[in-house]
């Protein structure tokens, strides 16, 4: 063998030894680990390999490279909130992962945080995730009342039991006084002016509560709302997260091949309880008991028995009340492929109250579109929603006077008098007293609300982790309503005439009729650019970071139109009333036309940055500029700051990953603005020009200022071993400056009496959250699993150096009364009034510290809490939710109003319990605890079973579920009313009220059968 041979045979033995060597040595793996839920990249997934404590994490994207050794063959995969992976890697270079969430567990579950997404176990902040699986079932006509009772540190109180009524809701307390109390709501990027989308006014007398400003929103659509609730998490909003922010993110398509989904639902609506009123011979019997008692002679009170008696037995309630029959159908479709994202959705929903005449008729569409292009680099989203609402009410009100509204006038009616006169007409006394049927049938009060949100973003990838994004968001609602009295309303029952500006039309009902028409026109729109960085280093360090610059423009126009002097006259009971403005002889001005505009510019920051998934910092900075505020107070800066420790990360805590799976201690501070509420020119004043006069509203104060509300918390999230348990601790304290207030100009030398200032003081809120979620059992066919949160809070005022009345009370001979005050030292709302002790041998009211005016507690509950029982049992499934409130007061201004012995005396029924007492029928039914009453209550929210069935053989229908529930099934609470959880505005000057309960719309107790099919 020549050299030259020898040495290219050595040189080949030496390469392969060489090959054979580094192939016996390591290797490098790379891959991608993805979430199986949406396969969105799990970012610092722990991968190791077996048999080794030291690894590397993945990185932003999922991906990851790792180093392996010769005889490894499995790397182990772990990440918080995700059952542990053991992935063969023999023969393998590259390996992607599929991470399945540990059952029982919510860490993994994303949500969005505003301009962003995080897992749950990666938030620094107090956030709440809430899903359909956790939603409330049953007839929803809004979104709040999927979440009610749901997560610690919010409250949802209905205003009435009306469809589409609004609810007050606050987060962590309510400090605001002019201001809007309601947190910041989101749709798919686009914040929502907080105003209602329709006219207020009944057209005849009084107000209604505005209904509510999400309606619009088909709660079918939904795919998650994200509930921020501290400054760290809200402070990405600024002025407008000081009430906390609710984002609500609607369904995407889904499936390759594109899936149909068709659901309907069912439901039947009744009275959850009624008034305990005497019936005609009870209250014909009570009736003559009080007048001997009243000392008439027997004479008199023959006679007056004679002429209060009508012969008829009539029960108001069963006039008025009906069994509301509602119907609901939704149908979507949607796929997911190839970077193309679709999804139609569209809904009919036909919601009958419990009281006639009133509805809701909602028809909703939906897309949500989403296309990925030049290798995923650019995308472009656009989500659109549709909606067309009719309402009917009933003749209701928030404020109606002695004589009572619809329900005011079944309470009190003469249950003796007939529904009709012998010659058609209705029954009317003509002297203040109204018959419910009658106001039922003369009094129509529709409107219509067209509403179109829409938002279109384009982003594209500058570099690998850098996005740019550019939105435009439009809001835009059209409202008319239109409401007519019968000219055959007697004016001794229907008085009252329209004042425009102190201009009075002498435009009396009877005889002439009226008409009333409202336009409201309602537009947003919106301008953002954001950069946002995404990218991990070394695989220990991770940077999220987001900067933005914000414009969003309010405008709201208002018109009405008042008519009246019919050209046809209508008199008899065959008369037909055309309900058209142009049937009147007279058209004008109802209320003085209204134009406001209001700018909101902004820049904004924040910063994730994450250590070893061991520590977790956030900054975030937003600057506001509000045109509602003078040159000197134009812009708002709110910064925060939260930290995050997974101690669990820690050598010295590693006994503790016997127990634990999760523990980590969260840190936050921040501050946060607030200008709801305020009207555009609350900072210049503003005026009115009517018919050529200028008037002045309110006086300008150039000096107001934000409202501020500074926060701090801690907290802590915890999962034991097997994350079968697993919950949050919250402790939070909030201080609420620059209250916002409508006062009286100092030194009273102004066109106008008021104006917007900041009171001194402050206003804080502080409370303790607890949630804690429990598999309790988890086997093959049957699991059940517990949901439990609660919270605990006191609010106070301090420092404000004045009293401030509110919640006025309504009822005869009441008139500037009032039931709440606002006090240093004391909670917001906080009752004022005599203190009742009883009544005396002779039935007269007894009231302690000489007719005193005393202190009792507030109307905002100390204590909530809610309770869910989940439980599958092959396709079987059930769900229990109850919730509680505790520690608050209600008025009962019903009972005030209406409910008195001296009310018996003029012929009005009262309650079984009234006209048995020995109350004197002169006593006067002042203002006092008499008629405030304990809150406290237990309810049965929702009940619930469904059936998945076995569609094995069936190729067209993929899945059938259905489901038969209840909802409000049931009641534990001393409330003699018919329900504590209400709140009926009775605000003073602007200044909200709490807690009163006056002849409002009751609530329901529902039963629903639904089904879904899938295609």
């Amino acid at each position: 063998m020549s050299l030259k041979k020898l040495l290219s045979a050595f040189l080949v033995f030496a390469l392969v030894f060489v090959v054979q060597s580094a192939s016996a040595q390591d290797k490098t793996v790379t891959g991608k680990v993805t979430d199986s839920k949406d396969g969105s990249p799990v970012v610092g997934a722990s991968v190791q390999p077996k048999g080794s404590r030291t690894g590397t994490s993945t990185r932003a994207d999922g991906t990851f490279s790792i180093n392996v050794g010769p005889n490894v063959t499995k790397l182990v995969i772990t990440s918080i909130g995700f059952d542990a992976q053991e992935v063969s890697i023999e023969g393998k270079s590259s390996v992607d992962v599929s991470f399945v969430g540990t059952k029982g567990s919510n860490l993994n579950e994303v949500v969005v945080t505003g301009y962003g997404t995080r897992k749950i176990k990666d938030a620094t902040g107090s956030i709440a995730a809430i899903t359909p699986k956790d939603f409330n079932k049953g007839v929803i006509s809004t979104p709040e009342q999927l979440f009610q009772g749901r997560t610690p540190g919010i409250t949802v109180t209905p205003s009435s039991g009306e469809p589409g009524a609004a609810s007050t809701i606050n987060i962590r307390g309510v400090a605001s006084l002019k201001g809007n109390s309601d947190p910041l709501y989101v749709v798919d990027g686009v914040p929502l002016d907080g105003g209602g989308t329709s006219g207020t006014s009944v057209g005849v007398e009084g107000t209604s509560t505005p209904k509510n400003p999400l309606m619009f929103i088909n709660p079918n659509d939904i795919e998650s709302i994200s509930i921020l609730k501290d400054a760290s998490s809200a402070a990405i909003y600024g002025s407008r997260g000081a009430n906390g922010v609710i984002i609500i993110t609607t369904k995407t398509g889904k499936g390759k091949k594109g899936t149909f989904n068709f659901s309907s639902t069912t439901s039947m609506s009744s009275t959850a309880s009624r008034y305990d009123l005497m019936d005609a011979p009870t209250f014909l019997t009570r009736f003559q008991a009080t007048l001997v008692a009243a000392g008439l002679s027997p004479a008199d009170v023959t006679a007056a028995v004679a002429s209060t008696n009508r012969g008829a037995t009539t029960d108001w309630q069963d006039q008025i009340f009906r069994t509301g029959v509602s119907q609901n159908f939704n149908l979507s479709w949607g796929f997911a492929n190839k970077g193309t994202n679709l999804r139609l959705s569209g809904t009919y929903d036909k919601q009958n109250g419990i009281v006639k005449n009133s509805s809701l008729d909602r028809k909703t569409f939906r897309t949500n579109f989403s296309q990925k292009l030049a290798k995923d680099k650019l995308r472009f989203d656009v989500t659109m929603n549709l909606s067309n609402i009719k309402s009917e009410y009933a003749p209701n009100t928030n404020n109606a006077g002695y004589q009572g509204s619809l329900i005011g006038a079944a309470l009190s009616f003469n249950p003796t008098n007939p529904i009709k006169q012998p010659n058609g007409l209705y029954f009317d006394q003509g002297d203040g007293n109204r018959n419910p049927v009658e106001m039922l049938d003369y009094f129509t009060d529709n409107d219509k609300i067209n509403r179109v949100l829409t938002n279109i973003s384009g982003s594209y990838m500058l570099t690998d982790g850098l996005t740019y994004k550019a939105t435009f968001g439009y809001d835009n609602g059209k409202s008319e309503r239109e409401a007519y009295a019968d000219p055959r309303l007697s004016s001794g029952s229907f008085g009252g005439t329209t004042n425009v500006n102190g201009v009075d039309y002498q435009n009396g009902i009877q005889g002439n009729g009226r008409g009333t028409l409202q336009n409201l026109k309602a537009t947003t729109t919106l301008v953002e650019h954001t950069l946002t960085y995404d990218k991990s280093f070394g695989g220990k360090h991770s940077i999220n970071a987001v900067a933005g610059y914000s414009f969003q423009r309010y405008k709201t126009e208002s018109v009405g139109k008042v008519a009246w002097g019919l050209n046809t006259p209508v008199v008899n009971a065959g008369d037909n009333f055309i309900k058209k403005m142009s049937n009147f002889k007279n058209n004008k001005d109802a209320f003085v036309p209204y134009y406001s505009q209001s700018d909101l510019q902004s820049y904004f920051g924040r910063v994730n940055y994450i250590f070893n998934e061991k520590y977790f910092l956030t900054a975030t900075l937003r600057v506001d500029g509000s045109s509602k505020f003078g040159n000197n107070n134009l812009y708002g800066t709110f910064p925060a700051f939260a930290a995050k420790w997974r101690i669990l990360k820690e050598n010295f805590a590693q006994s503790l990953g016997n127990t634990f799976t999760e523990l980590s201690l969260r840190l936050n501070y921040g501050k946060l603005g607030n200008s709801d509420g305020l009207p555009f020119s609350a900072a210049d004043g503003q005026r009115t020009i009517y018919n050529g006069d200028t008037s002045l509203n309110n006086q300008a104060n150039p000096k107001l200022k934000w409202e501020e509300a500074t926060t701090k918390g801690v907290g802590i999230d915890f999962a034991l071993k097997g994350n079968r348990v697993s919950g949050t601790i919250d402790y939070y304290f909030t201080k609420r400056k620059n209250i916002i207030f409508n006062d009286f100009v100092p030194g009273g030398f102004s066109a106008s009496n008021r104006y917007l200032t900041n009171l001194p003081g402050l206003v804080t809120n502080k409370g303790l959250e607890f949630s804690l979620n429990v598999q309790a059992v988890k086997k093959t066919k049957f699991n059940w699993d517990i949901a439990y949160n609660m919270s605990f809070l006191k609010n106070v005022a301090k420092n404000v150096n004045k009293t401030i009345n509110t919640g006025a009370v309504s009822g005869q001979g009441l008139s500037g009364a009032f039931a709440q005050i606002i006090k240093d030292d004391y909670p917001l709302y906080t009752w004022k009034m005599l203190d009742y002790q009883g009544l005396d041998k002779d039935g007269f009211a007894i009231y302690a510290n000489g007719a005193q005016d005393a202190i009792f507690g507030s109307a905002l509950p100390t204590f909530t809490a809610g309770l869910t029982n989940n439980f599958t049992f092959g396709r079987w499934n059930a769900s229990m939710f109850l919730n509680t409130s505790r520690g608050f007061y209600v008025y009962n201004n019903t009972a005030n109003a209406l409910f008195l012995k001296g009310a018996l005396k003029t012929a009005h029924n009262v309650t079984n319990e009234v006209g048995n007492s020995n109350e004197n029928s002169i006593n006067p039914g002042s203002v006092s605890s008499r008629f405030l009453e304990k809150g406290d209550f237990i309810r049965m929210s929702n009940l619930l079973v469904g059936y998945n069935f076995n569609l094995k053989k069936t190729k067209t229908i993929k899945s059938i579920s259905a489901t038969l529930s209840g909802q409000n099934l049931f009641l534990i609470s001393d409330y003699s009313g018919l329900d504590p959880e209400v709140n009926v505005d009775k605000n003073i000057d602007g200044v909200a009220s709490r807690g009163f309960d006056y002849a409002g719309y009751p609530k329901a107790r529902t039963f629903s059968l639904g089904i879904n099919v899938g295609f």
